[in-house]
């Protein structure tokens, strides 16, 4: 039963799982949406980033990613709070910065959200009308799964996770069939190794290369935002980021290897610039044949739902975390009698995600326009909040030192803070391809990330002068 207290205490409720590794694995996996972005987005890195040096890009950014990761590992054994990133920059960097971190994740992945689901909207719109000659706008589509999130989102983890693992296993197997067909195809003596080679490497444009495979890695921290669903949380947590790190860094190198292969490797950047919505189906339709094609094609639709659902689960958690704080409303923070899960907080975050739905379809704005600026605009935030969580952890580390933990907890941070520092500059410098846009819009959208940071830093501090038993709370520190 719940009890609903005044004060600084909310009630004894607890949202409540048992996931282990394999769970945190897929579950995070999902929001990479390794169909989705096989068959849609990394013909943009190979195009417009990297070139054919992509493969090899991938494996850069994932040691940057595994460099970070060291110290979040470390970190997340010695603060057992949730909220992975709002926790962990709140420790290391204080309440006004962890706050501001808090208010931008979730103004980052709301906005990641609602561009997905015009892109979802879009991809469904175009399937449908090939067995249904009746025309819908994208939009009613985008609200079917809308709707579908939002049932889903509501139960306890487990009903999430068993969804999002079926609906993974099935989008790897999918490019999986692709890269063993492309090898078939070409054979061993076939394979060109050049996108491996260091002079390509050096002579892509290695920073616009890190940007847009950076994008794929973004999500990897929701392992440590499902710690009070986790069973043993100081073991899966640093394990499941490991492995999830290494597995997208991997996978998707591969995978853009062989559609490089596929396509030629001298052709192959010119293919993928002038039509890089059709760069991975042009090349398995002549491979595999239309079956596989029209496979993928629904496969994309269930690898967007599950996307769609990572993403809301991420942000329930950060809404429910805020709550239990009481920097957002109490009650939001209070978990289901039944199902042990963030209801209400399930509940708001669908209908904050409706509400700026609903400005984008009013808007009529395209929907290929709405999903290139939320998103654009969603990845940088996330990106400046990985530096943030970065420098957290040396903050921290340095505040609390340990024997042993140098290395861990100063050294690598310290690294990771500079190399992503570094990736946020080239993110400022390179907004326009982020988000597709070179004109006032885009200085308005990166203009919204740091007025989003910078409110949440306001709150804390006037927080702290106006009800000091709230500021101590952040954080749960």
């Amino acid at each position: 039963m719940t009890t609903i207290q005044t004060g600084v205490d909310v009630d004894t409720s607890r949202i409540q799982g048992n996931l282990g590794t394999l769970d945190i694995i897929l579950a995070t996996l999902a929001y990479a949406a390794p169909l989705a972005a096989s068959a849609g987005y990394l013909s943009l890195s190979i195009g417009f980033g990297s070139g054919i040096a992509t493969p090899l890009s991938f494996l850069v950014t994932m040691f940057i990613i595994l460099i970070f990761s060291v110290g979040y590992a470390a970190l997340s054994k010695k603060v057992p709070n949730p909220g992975a990133f709002y926790a962990y920059i709140t420790a290391g960097l204080g309440r006004p910065i962890g706050l501001g971190a808090s208010f931008l994740m979730l103004f980052s992945y709301g906005a990641i959200a609602v561009g997905f689901y015009a892109f979802a909207g879009t991809i469904t719109k175009d399937y449908v009308e090939q067995f249904v000659p009746v025309a819908q706008p994208w939009w009613v589509y985008a609200l079917l799964f809308w709707a579908a999130v939002g049932f889903f989102a509501y139960f306890r983890i487990e009903l999430s996770a068993k969804i999002l693992s079926y609906l993974l296993i099935l989008e790897v197997i999918a490019v999986a069939v692709y890269n063993i067909a492309v090898l078939v195809h070409l054979g061993l003596s076939g394979l060109d190794f050049a996108p491996f080679s260091p002079t390509a490497y050096a002579n892509s444009n290695v920073g616009l290369g890190i940007l847009f495979t950076v994008i794929l890695f973004i999500g990897f921290e929701a392992t440590a935002i499902y710690r009070e669903e986790i069973g043993d949380p100081n073991r899966v947590i640093p394990r499941a980021t490991y492995l999830v790190v290494l597995f997208i860094g991997v996978f998707y190198s591969v995978t853009s290897w062989m559609m490089i292969q596929a396509m030629g490797i001298d052709a192959a950047q010119s293919l993928s610039e002038a039509d890089p919505a059709r760069a991975f189906l042009n090349t398995s339709l002549r491979i595999l044949g239309p079956t596989y094609n029209d496979v993928v094609n629904l496969l994309l639709l269930t690898s967007a739902f599950a996307a769609h659902l990572a993403i809301q689960n991420v942000i329930v958690r950060y809404v429910y975390s805020l709550s239990k704080d009481g920097v957002l409303p109490r009650f939001l923070g209070v978990a289901h009698d039944k199902h042990n899960s963030p209801s209400r907080s399930s509940v708001a975050t669908s209908l904050a995600i409706l509400a700026t739905l609903a400005v984008l379809i009013l808007s009529e704005l395209p929907p290929a326009t709405g999903y290139a600026w939320f998103g654009g605009m969603g990845t940088y935030g996330i990106l400046f909040a990985m530096a943030l969580t970065s420098a957290a952890c040396a903050g921290y580390f340095l505040r609390n030192p340990e024997p042993g933990m140098t290395l861990n907890g100063i050294v690598f941070p310290v690294l990771a803070t500079l190399l992503l520092g570094a990736a946020n500059v080239i993110a400022i410098l390179n907004f326009d391809a982020l988000t597709g846009d070179a004109g006032i819009a885009s200085k308005a959208m990166l203009g919204c990330v740091f007025a989003v940071f910078s409110i949440g830093v306001i709150w804390a501090l006037s927080l702290k002068r106006c009800n000091p038993s709230v500021f101590a709370s952040i954080g749960r520190q």
